[in-house]
């Protein structure tokens, strides 16, 4: 009879033990494709702002005009620290004095740290730390005597964390994120056309996702390309997995992804 006792306990402990992992089993998963792509839309989108915000100060370093309205200060929740470095040339590749009207080429390195805190197109708090370093050649365009534009082309790349927290769940990425600069232009004067009127920025971010709740936590690795098109207006075109959103340059805010 003991020994029917111990079986009869034994295959109830079995049950019991079968029915938690099927539990766990069957549990809905934490991450969602969806809110994947509209949190690194979001993060990206910000990036890529803040390589055009790079590049208009980039502008301002080596001597020449160009607006203020993209500077940093004026996106709400960012505290970035820049730190500039160029080199000019003139028509023949020769170096130049920064500032004259000589300058045909200016090369720029920046890098900045700091944080961002904003509000996700998902309704989530989005903030984040970041730390890049980019490299830009600036060709000034010329019709005669007239400069009538401004190419940019170059890369950056650095290391962020991003954190959206929702109602239920809060994700954070650890992301390393590469950007070409790929002939981004700007009309002359600077003062009339303070959005790239043409080119794009391609970001390539490889990251690992965590999502929690109140109970649990799941991680998976993700890897996405982010195009953003310039157009000339305040708003570019932000393409991720095959979704168009609009990305407003002045705010850094990722919005209408579909």
């Amino acid at each position: 009879m003991r020994a029917v006792n111990l079986l009869r306990l034994s295959a109830a402990a079995g049950l019991v033990l079968f029915a938690a992992c099927s539990k766990d089993a069957t549990s809905p998963s934490l991450i969602d494709q969806s809110t994947l792509t509209t949190d690194v839309a979001s993060s990206a989108g910000d990036a890529i702002a803040t390589d055009v915000n790079g590049m208009t100060l980039a502008e301002t370093s080596g001597g020449l005009t160009a607006p203020v309205a993209l500077a940093p200060a004026s996106v709400t929740g960012d505290s970035l620290t820049w730190s500039f470095t160029r080199t000019c040339f003139d028509s023949t590749g020769a170096g130049t004095a920064c500032g004259t009207r000589a300058v045909r080429v200016i090369a720029t390195h920046w890098t900045f740290t700091g944080f961002r805190d904003d509000t996700a197109e998902n309704g989530a708090v989005f903030t984040g730390a970041v730390t890049r370093s980019a490299y830009d050649t600036l060709t000034r365009n010329y019709t005669g005597s007239t400069e009538v534009s401004r190419t940019h082309d170059g890369s950056s790349a650095g290391s962020d964390t991003s954190s959206f927290v929702g109602p239920n769940v809060t994700r954070t990425y650890d992301e390393a994120g590469t950007d070409s600069i790929d002939a981004v232009v700007f009309n002359v004067p600077r003062s009339q056309f303070p959005y790239p009127a043409s080119g794009m920025i391609v970001r390539n971010v490889v990251a690992q996702a965590t999502f929690t709740n109140a109970t649990r936590t799941q991680s998976t690795n993700i890897d996405k390309r982010v195009e953003v098109d310039f157009n000339g207006t305040i708003v570019a075109t932000l393409k991720i997995d095959g979704k168009t959103c609009d990305l407003n340059l002045l705010t850094h805010r990722v919005s209408n992804c579909q």
